[in-house]
């Protein structure tokens, strides 16, 4: 009872107004079945807030941040809002306001799941509750859903996976310095903790598998990933985890976003040095999901895609039923002499390229998945890089001519390379840019390899100076069209740091202190030792859809046939309408239509799984035709209604408009929203009817006043 009481005093106590000004907040306390209480904040649109569902957001970044929407890019930027829902942030465990509860090791799953339900008892909620947010409020999402609250109605998590990975922290076994001492300034892990396990070995495989979510999910989710994300493989593959065996009754309603956003840029236009203004209406879909889980409304959103992503350089959304599912062609671009890159193979006895790496001059990060939220100088996304980094005498540049037809990389990448080096351990870095006509060469994923890690992350092997391997990087899923006119092109070097840590060169313990030694590395491209890109690709038309009716000016009522067209892709097609709200399938379809404007959409399907949509506004004029009925509205008016009347229409009396001189008094002719108002004397007989302008005219009626 005294906690009930203690819980009615927070929520009364402090009402100010959000940082949106259709919302208020109210700081409020929420019990956890251990005793402690947890800090958090209601927001809604109401002075008194209504009963409604509510969305919970959980966030180790302080949640007062929410009440200013000024959260330094941590991942609280405001949440999507609508006035039909209220919202709770909540301070884990640990962090900020709920410091006090700080329990080490305490499973924030379970805390999750019992704001969820304290939640669904308050008289502000109507007892659904869905969740939202990005990274580490994303994370929070799967392990409260794991704990099966029973009125969570579907979780929304951002740019993140659900699994601990040893890919989270190194990357091609080499650290990930900049992101990972991040982490740890946030407060969420010791970087010494993870530097204990530089290999993939016993610990890490449980930590996997300890947090493989997938089978415990039971509500639907929609899945959101960016492009320029360090994370967006990984957010690819827990949605198919999630479409493959999460609770059966959930696994078709699943959905997946794929934006070109960066980790702290999820929904916004503004991408490096890019923008995409077609990228910035994820918030309106997700209160749309809301809507359907939430609300119950109608709104065709079990219709849409499972997979919606953003192919780049198109700058165009694409649909497909899996990501996995879409068929590709494989494409090998082959290093060649004198920084050529071609899909012919490179030629017999080519001299390789070599360069000498310096640990102490280690080739500058820039742009691309860097995370470091603490320094607003550090640039991320998609930057150029011809001035400060294919310009050093430590980066290798390999370009395609200029290309003459689009190229359409969809899917995972890698890079094969024959490498040698006179050190037994060094590291081998790629960077895919696209280079503009204008020169601008921009970064649009990067990765790495550690070469005692190039056959196993689990077990080190060094190398034999001077012995030619090879080597694969690795580099994250990407959908980026390389537009004609555009070239492709490949870095190769040693370092990128500090987003990766560099290596020392000296093949002993790696992350401890010693002395650093110059490394000469080569890359070979000759026939016998073929360097390459390998890109995932998609038919180089893009998929194309619109369609065509007919009549092109329909009657009320009226049959119109539909007929689809559809080029580019890979045939066959499925063509799917929704002719405003009636669902069909097929070619060419029929549809009747009373008067006013539908909305007709088509959706086609080609043979990859890739989708176009169409969308266009069928308008029917009212009918020509006019019918009419007479009746006494007072005893000195004459009312004449029906449909089909035109603006500018007029009463006919006896086969001539009523003119004004007729009657005692002026005539009148007066629009309505159903019809027109005459006057006529008394004892007059006459047969009435209505003239539009374009000369029809309704059936006379007599009328005997």
């Amino acid at each position: 009872m005294k906690r009930c009481l203690a819980v009615i005093l927070s929520l009364s106590s402090l009402t100010l107004a959000a940082s949106d000004p259709s919302l208020i907040w109210t700081a409020i306390s929420i019990p956890a079945r251990d005793g402690k209480t947890l800090a958090a904040d209601l927001y809604s649109a109401d002075a008194t807030p209504q009963r409604k569902p509510v969305i919970l957001i959980q966030t180790p970044y302080n949640k007062n941040y929410y009440r200013t929407d000024d959260a330094s890019g941590l991942g609280g930027k405001k949440f999507p809002t609508d006035a039909h829902y209220n919202y709770v942030v909540v301070d884990w465990r640990g962090f900020y306001g709920s410091k006090g509860a700080d329990v080490p090791g305490y499973d924030r799953g379970l805390d999750g799941c019992d704001c969820v339900e304290w939640i669904a008892a308050q008289p502000w909620c109507d007892g659904k509750v869905g969740t939202w947010g990005s990274s580490a409020l994303g994370v929070i999402q799967y392990q409260t859903a794991r704990r099966h609250p029973p009125h969570l109605a579907c979780i929304t998590p951002q740019v993140k996976d659900f699994q601990t990975l040893y890919e989270n922290y190194y990357y091609g076994g080499d650290y990930r310095k900049e992101h990972v001492e991040s982490v740890e300034r946030l407060g969420f892990l010791s970087t010494a903790a993870v530097l204990a396990h530089p290999a993939l070995d016993a610990t890490w495989r449980a930590a996997a598998a300890n947090t493989a979510m997938a089978p415990d999910i039971e509500v639907p989710a929609l899945v959101v990933g960016g492009w320029y994300d360090h994370f967006p493989t990984d957010v690819l593959r827990s949605f198919e985890d999630l479409r493959t065996a999460s609770a059966p009754a959930a696994r078709e309603k699943h959905r997946l976003i794929v934006g070109p956003w960066l980790h702290t840029g999820v929904g916004e236009s503004q991408q490096g040095v890019l923008e995409y203004p077609n990228a910035t209406d994820l918030y309106s879909t997700e209160i749309r999901f809301w809507d359907y889980c939430l609300r119950g409304v109608s709104n065709g959103w079990d219709q849409e895609p499972v997979v919606s992503y953003y192919q780049m350089g198109e700058n165009a959304w694409r649909t497909a039923p899996a990501w996995t599912g879409i068929p590709r062609m494989e494409k090998s671009l082959y290093l060649q002499p004198a920084g050529g890159l071609s899909e012919a193979l490179p030629p017999e006895g080519a001299l390789p390229d070599g360069y000498i790496y310096e640990p102490d001059d280690p080739t500058p990060a820039l742009g691309g998945s860097r995370f470091n939220p603490f320094d607003p100088s550090v640039l991320t996304g998609p930057q150029d890089l011809r001035e400060a980094i294919e310009t050093r005498p430590d980066v290798l540049v390999y370009s395609t001519p200029v290309l003459e037809e689009d190229l359409r990389v969809n899917g995972a990448l890698r890079v094969d390379l024959f490498v040698s080096s006179n050190r037994a351990d060094t590291d081998f870095c790629v960077r895919l840019t696209d280079v503009y006509p204008d020169g601008r060469s921009l970064v649009m994923t990067q990765g790495i390899r550690r070469t005692r890690f190039r056959n196993s992350l689990s077990t080190p092997e060094l190398m034999t100076p001077g012995q030619i391997y090879p080597v694969t990087v690795e580099l994250q899923d990407l959908a980026l069209t390389f537009l004609r006119g555009h070239r492709l092109r490949v870095d190769v070097c040693s370092a990128d740091y500090p987003h990766y840590d560099k290596n020392r060169n000296d093949g002993g313990p790696m992350y401890s202190s010693g002395p650093s030694y110059s490394a000469l590395n080569t890359v070979y491209h000759d026939a016998a030792h073929a360097s390459r890109i390998v890109l995932q690709c998609l038919p180089n038309t893009p998929l194309s859809a619109g369609f065509t009716w007919a009549p092109s000016s329909p009657e009320p009522g009226g049959t119109v046939a539909f007929t689809a067209s559809a080029s580019g892709g890979t045939p066959p097609y499925v063509c799917s309408w929704n002719l405003d709200g009636t669902q069909a399938v097929g070619p060419d379809v029929l549809g009747t239509f009373s008067a006013g404007s539908h909305a007709i959409v088509l959706t086609v399907t080609d043979g990859a799984g890739a989708g176009a949509v169409s969308q266009k506004t069928l308008v029917v004029a009212p009918s020509v035709f006019v019918s009419a009925v007479v009746a006494m509205s007072n005893p000195f008016r004459l009312e004449v209604s029906g449909s089909g009347f035109q603006e500018g229409c007029n009463v006919v009396i006896d086969g001539k408009d009523v003119p004004k001189t007729a009657f005692k008094g002026p005539a009148m002719v007066v629009a309505t929203g159903t019809g027109l108002k005459a006057m006529v004397p008394k004892g007059m007989t006459v047969q009435v009817s209505v003239m539009n302008p374009s000369g029809t005219a309704s059936a006379p009626f007599p009328f005997t006043r």
